[in-house]
């Protein structure tokens, strides 16, 4: 593969959904708690829901002759494990899930990005796989509205739970979150103060 303009869009469009899930999972490392491995279990949910509805879908009765780009990288042995494309599904749930977040809790200002990203990328894929007869348009919006609903679905369960440490822009930061005081020891000693002038 050369390295032009073409190929790094196309390499982009491709390590797009594993780019967003491996940052989601390494903050959640780094920052050592369970936010990315909440938001992992549910786009696991999205993604299992999608495979099960995309294989009871009929086939596209349109001739759909799929080139090489879009087998070139595939979680299957030799076609995708879905028909309906997982990546709208990634982009769909992430979207929602942090939609949620963010508007219950008035953070639209600070995440205007997340705004304009997102739909950025989610219509940049819909045209690059379409172009390239990856998928009809009808089975990219299911995918995509599986894994929005999925993702709000998702992000009322955890809100529920009300636990701030769980979900994403919560409107406090993790040094804000509070915690039970300890006891604390204070030793107090008198001094004499020599009122006396010579």
């Amino acid at each position: 593969m050369d390295l032009n303009i073409i190929n790094l869009v196309y390499l982009f469009f491709r390590l797009a959904p594993f780019i967003i899930v491996s940052y989601f999972a390494l903050q959640s490392i780094f920052n050592q708690d369970f936010k990315g491995l909440i938001y992992l279990v549910g786009l696991l949910i999205a993604a299992v829901t999608t495979v099960v509805i995309g294989n009871v879908l009929p086939k596209s009765t349109e001739p759909m002759i799929a080139s090489a780009k879009c087998n070139m990288l595939t979680l299957g042995a030799n076609e995708p494990i879905s028909r309906l494309p997982l990546s709208q599904t990634v982009f769909g749930y992430t979207l929602a899930y942090l939609s949620y977040f963010i508007g219950i809790n008035n953070l639209q200002t600070q995440n205007i990005a997340t705004f304009i990203i997102f739909p950025v990328i989610v219509v940049a894929d819909f045209i690059w796989s379409t172009s390239n007869n990856c998928a009809t348009p009808e089975f990219l919006l299911t995918a995509l509205i599986i894994g929005g609903l999925i993702g709000v679905l998702w992000a009322m369960i955890i809100d529920s739970t009300k636990v701030a440490n769980l979900t994403y822009f919560s409107g406090i930061s993790n040094k804000d979150v509070c915690t039970q005081p300890s006891r604390s020891m204070y030793r107090c000693r008198s001094v004499k103060k020599d009122t006396e002038s010579k």
